[in-house]
């Protein structure tokens, strides 16, 4: 073999462009190979540094190309120059070689020799790769072979930051590889016409590999062969000056040619898919670099594709040059494109790999392995070398996890809520949760909807956590049912998680961290919340944590970064979206912080002047102050405005109200309910609260703790309509968590300072306090979860409920009439009523219900009462056409339903008792002059129907002004029926179009859009450009 390599000619090609920085290492690199060069020659293309200089004090000839000129068209210029290729026998290939390299790369001094000798064994190949390595880092693995995906992504297969421990030493077959250390045969170098001059610089490498193995040559790469690669051109260190570099921009040019490989070698018949994934790749990666605040990258992306699409030009000039030199079908290149199902095992290695990365219990100080160097080792005697056997000692996994106390407390909160959810596995509903759709882009859909399909109609804006639970389902596929099964069942360990992570960023010991995770994640409070199904308390049970981490604990915000305030600003809208009640405490706070700290800076504030104020008010403190009160309010529109005109709306939890306890067993932090854990099963934070008063460090924490129950207490006393047509007491769930979580982290702080102390000091009233807070605290540690996994199951979520309505009422949801169905529950307290159209109320229908017409309530109320001798044709004339009591059904009250006029029985079952409203009105309805009534075709909410004579059309739903009807094209003046529902009076016959007007609403939402986008964007880390890396932080 050493004779067969002797026996090559091989030429180095040396391309410059102002690489004076590495070009001395690349020369010396060069003069030591072990295997020799026959002839160097370097082409410069119009350097201005010192590289022209530097290569001829080393001897080597130069051709000089101007700036503008492409590495390919270097590379044929030195070609060009040798002499002409001659074939001493037919069917025997030359022996020349060329070796091209790039001025910042430095080939090992075994490259050449490994790769001729790799190449020779294998008489198919054509091309030869070494493995590249960094220039700053020599032991990070840049490429071993590469390829390209599906959407253009340069693919080298590696790990990020993969370590080189040997794993590729291998020779591969390969797509293609990199144009630094690339050794080609001269005749193949030919017969391909070289590098296509489309492709100037980037993707010029995988462009002539594909080409080769379609002319029926074999790349390898070679991973003996080192080259160390400095990357100068992508990593933005020195100036891309070629022709097609629109601005200078690499990424630019690197994305177009990325493309342009892509088209001009695929096959016809999948051209269309490759441009639709390049296209919509484009979209979604300018998108992230939007995020990551980098516009010019973002641009760039979009430059690429538009580049293509306006200069087809050398794209079908190079196809067709392409289709001229085709051997082998494009299919022999398949085995080394990645698969989707590569790519995504990568990505979800990379992730999993991060979130272990991040749960890692870090080490103490102490505990780090520090370097000491051979004078710490002291005297050696002569026992030094004889070899020892140390006894390993072995430890139980349980011992194990306990040193891993977060993940212990995972481990934990899983397997109690595997017991306690074992009622919760599918389609939940009950309590305050109704049914949720099967698929978020309903939600999604609702939410951008103007008219609503709730009760009698309702216009009312749509809560902002109807989307984030629709953008949450992606996790799940897109099914907001499974999701909410598998919220509710992870709630007491992402709770566990966050309040543990916050615990010990404020300095709580790990252990300490650990007990008051539990302590949080399996409260009163939380417990109740699951049970029954209230999903704003435990979204900010999850999201509280994270505020207390994010925000300064004296409240200043002076010294937040923009950054930091944008990113409280979002969780704090997401909160507020969750619970109104977490909103209005929120701003509250800070007016109250505002003006507290406004004060105490200024020295004489009562004899301050407007305009000082005014100007005061423009430092940058006051306007993070601004954008913390506003923010949530601005994310939150239209929905928080209606706020302003109801403000008890402010007061309810999400979904259906359910009642709670009083007073007495909030101060006790238990909200109490249905199916909450009882007051026996008494919760610590009220101890915590009182024993934190006792040093000063944490009083204030605790008088804010106790004004906050005491708070939640009082207006637990109260009681408020809406979401249901029962008054129930004020749900302040959030205010318990927030009381809560500051009893936690005030007494465990304090614990960790006080036990010290009492260690060293005789027994007094601090030895018998703590000792009573710790008995409570272990029964509620152990006693709270006992419960959860056992009697706690059975609470008022549970999964496949029984449907209210009755099958037959929820099949007419889909004649042409649309019917709407009045169901009545009677106890010995209070009426309980609702109208539906045909289903079982659905996620965000309680907080989308408008108040009934006083009209309506009152034909209700009359009808109940015996006395509602016009209570059919009012419910007629609002669509209703059938009443439904469900069992167990008041026996009195069904008489009563049975003697008024107007009401038909229409079936008695198991479910319950049904009438028919006599007379009653389809959903549109024409009323001609001689006063006959004719049912029109109508959808849900629109219609389009031809009316055959002039007179009144009548709208079945609650009056809105939005409400729009086309005569012929022609607007129709709207009106009010008698009974308030929407009318229209037509002058002649014509086809009608029927519409809500749902303009404002889409505004709202774009606004909203823009809110949440510009919070967003400024609230994720600015990304750096590639040329702002340091050198550091290079491989």
């Amino acid at each position: 073999m050493s004779a067969e390599i002797d026996e090559q000619y091989v030429t180095a090609i040396l391309v410059t462009h102002d690489g004076v920085t590495w070009l001395s290492e690349v020369v010396a690199a060069l003069s030591s190979q072990k295997f020799q060069p026959d002839q160097i020659i370097a082409v410069d293309n119009g350097s201005i540094d010192g590289s022209q200089k530097l290569l001829r004090n080393a001897g080597i000839p130069i051709i000089q190309q101007d700036r503008e000129a492409g590495f390919g068209s270097a590379i044929a210029a030195a070609v060009k120059s040798l002499p002409k290729l001659e074939v001493t026998e037919p069917g025997v290939e030359s022996n020349e070689w060329l070796w091209i390299l790039h001025d910042d790369c430095a080939p090992d001094r075994q490259a050449l020799k490994r790769l001729l000798t790799a190449a020779l064994e294998r008489p198919q190949v054509g091309i030869a790769g070494p493995k590249i390595l960094g220039w700053y880092d020599r032991k990070h693995i840049l490429e071993a072979g590469i390829s390209i995906t599906e959407n253009g992504t340069r693919w080298t297969g590696l790990e990020e930051r993969e370590h080189d421990q040997g794993q590729h030493d291998e020779i591969t077959n390969v797509l293609a590889v990199s144009t630094a250390g690339m050794l080609i045969k001269r005749s193949l170098f030919e017969e391909l016409g070289g590098f296509d001059p489309s492709l100037e610089l980037f993707r010029d490498d995988i462009d002539l590999g594909w080409r080769a193995h379609i002319a029926g040559y074999s790349v390898i790469c070679v991973g003996e062969a080192v080259l160390y690669h400095a990357e100068a051109a992508a990593s933005e260190r020195r100036s891309v000056d070629v022709k097609d570099a629109v601005l200078h921009r690499p990424l630019l040019l690197d994305r177009r040619n990325a493309a342009f490989v892509l088209l001009a070698n695929s096959s016809r018949w999948i051209l269309p898919w490759v441009a639709i994934q390049l296209l919509f790749t484009a979209l979604g990666r300018s998108v992230i670099y939007l995020l990551a605040k980098l516009p010019g990258y973002a641009a760039d992306e979009i430059a690429a594709i538009g580049l293509l699409i306006f200069k087809p030009a050398d794209l079908i000039k190079s196809r067709r040059f392409r289709k001229e030199g085709k051997y082998l079908s494009a299919r022999v290149i398949k085995p080394f494109i990645p698969s989707r199902s590569i790519r995504y095992r990568l990505t979800l290695e990379r992730i999993t790999s991060s979130v272990f990365n991040a749960f890692k219990s870090g080490k103490n100080q102490e505990e780090k392995i520090v370097n000491r160097s051979y004078s710490d080792i002291g005297v050696i005697d002569e026992s030094f070398d004889e070899l020892e056997y140390v006894p390993v000692k072995r430890f139980s996994k349980i011992r194990s996890l306990v040193k891993h106390p977060m993940l212990f407390g995972i481990l934990i909160t899983l397997a109690i809520s595997f017991l306690y959810s074992r009622n919760r596995i599918g389609s939940l509903s009950g309590g305050a949760l109704p049914v949720a759709p099967d698929s978020a882009m309903e939600l999604l859909k609702r939410y951008v909807d103007s008219w609503h399909l709730v009760g009698l109609g309702s216009s009312v804006a749509v809560p902002t956590w109807l989307p984030l639970i629709a953008i949450a389902s992606a996790i799940t596929l897109g099914n907001p049912q499974t999701f909410l099964s598998l919220f509710f069942y992870l709630v007491p360990t992402i709770a566990f998680i966050v309040f543990y992570r916050s615990a010990t960023r404020f300095a709580l010991a790990k252990y300490s961290a650990f007990t008051a995770g539990l302590l949080y994640a399996f409260s009163p409070v939380i417990l109740a919340a699951i049970n029954q199904g209230r999903i704003g308390t435990l979204a900010i049970a999850l999201i509280l944590p994270s505020l207390f981490t994010l925000m300064p604990k004296d409240l200043r915000v002076e010294k937040l970064s923009l950054r930091r305030v944008a990113g409280i600003c979002l969780i704090a809208a997401v909160a507020t979206a969750f619970s109104p009640l977490f909103g209005i405490g929120w701003i509250l706070l800070h007016i109250l912080v505002f003006i507290q700290q406004y004060v105490s800076d200024s020295i004489n504030w009562r004899t301050i002047k407007w305009q000082e104020i005014l100007q005061n008010l423009g430092k940058d403190q006051f306007k993070k102050r601004a954008a913390l009160i506003f923010a949530p309010i601005a994310m939150n529109i239209p929905w928080a405005f209606s706020f302003v005109l109801h403000p008890l709306r402010g007061l309810l939890e999400p979904g259906l109200s359910v009642g709670s306890s009083g007073a007495l067993s909030i101060l006790m932090f238990n909200p109490g309910g249905a199916t909450a854990p009882g007051l026996i099963f008494i919760a610590p934070f009220t101890f915590f609260l009182l024993i934190s008063l006792i040093t000063k460090d944490h009083r204030d924490s605790a008088l804010f703790g106790i004004v906050t129950i005491a708070v939640a207490a009082t207006l637990s006393t109260y009681y408020v309509s809406g979401n249901g047509s029962a008054a129930q007491r004020i749900w302040t769930g959030p205010l318990i968590i927030f009381a809560q979580t500051l009893a936690l982290l005030s007494a465990f702080s304090l614990f960790e300072k006080l036990i010290p102390i009492l260690r060293s000091t005789n027994i007094g009233y601090r030895h018998f306090l703590s000792a009573i807070t710790a008995v409570v605290t272990a029964i509620s540690f152990v006693v709270l979860p006992f419960w959860a996994a056992t009697v706690g199951a059975d609470s008022l979520v549970r999964s496949n409920q029984d449907q209210v309505i009755p099958a037959f009422i929820t099949d007419l949801a889909s004649i042409s009439a649309k019917p709407k169905t009045l169901v009545i529950r009677k106890n010995s307290e209070q009426l309980q009523y609702f109208i539906t159209r045909g289903g079982d109320l659905q996620i965000g229908d309680p907080d989308m219900a408008s108040t009934t017409p006083v009209e309506v309530h009152k034909a209700i109320t009359e009808l109940v009462s015996g006395v509602g001798a016009t209570s059919s044709q009012v419910l007629g004339y609002y669509g209703v056409q059938y009443v439904f009591m469900k069992n167990p059904a008041d026996a009195a009250l069904v008489r009563t339903v049975d003697g008024i006029g107007g009401f038909t029985r229409s079936s008695a079952t198991k479910d319950g008792v049904v009438w028919k409203v006599n007379g009653a009105h389809s959903r549109l309805t024409l009323v001609d002059k001689s006063g006959q009534f004719f049912s029109l075709a109508s959808n849900d909410k629109s219609s389009n129907a031809y009316a055959a004579k002039p007179g009144t059309i009548l709208l079945a739903e609650k009056y809105d002004d939005a409400w729009k009807l086309l005569l012929d094209g022609r607007i129709v003046k709207l009106t009010q029926s008698q009974f308030g529902t929407p009318a229209f009076v037509i002058d002649k016959p014509g086809e009608l179009s029927l519409v809500h007007d749902g303009t404002a609403r889409r505004g709202w939402v774009s606004l909203q859009l823009i809110a949440v986008l510009t919070l967003i964007v400024l609230a994720l880390p600015a990304g750096r450009r590639r040329k702002e890396v340091p050198l550091e932080e290079l491989v």
